[in-house]
């Protein structure tokens, strides 16, 4: 910020970036891109699947790890997992959700 003289502000500058949270709930927010399959409670097969999700099921992604990502859902899901529920799929399997003032997350 540069003050006049007589103690005016100068505008400033226009920002040439998204702001950080915009892109952050952007990026992290995804959903489940095919039906039916299983959730598991680490990142990989071995871990015990805790349920399914299905198609547009979605959540907020926590982690990834060795091409798996978790997800908090932020709804309860179409095979009863409550809403917060964290849940490990491959990272194909989830899509990211649009940005703001675009279509909004399916």
């Amino acid at each position: 910020m540069k003050l006049f003289a007589l103690g005016h502000r100068t505008a400033d500058p226009a920002p040439t970036e998204t702001p950080a949270a915009e892109t952050a709930v952007s990026y992290l927010a995804r959903y489940v891109n095919r039906d039916a399959v299983f959730a598991h409670s680490g990142p990989g097969p071995d871990f015990a699947p805790i349920g399914q999700l299905f198609y547009l099921d979605r959540g907020i992604k926590l982690r990834e790890a060795d091409g798996w990502v978790q997800l908090r859902l932020r709804y309860r899901s179409a095979s009863g997992l409550g809403e917060g529920a964290t849940a490990w799929l491959p990272e194909a399997w989830t899509s990211p959700c649009v940005p703001p003032g675009a279509l909004t997350c399916p």
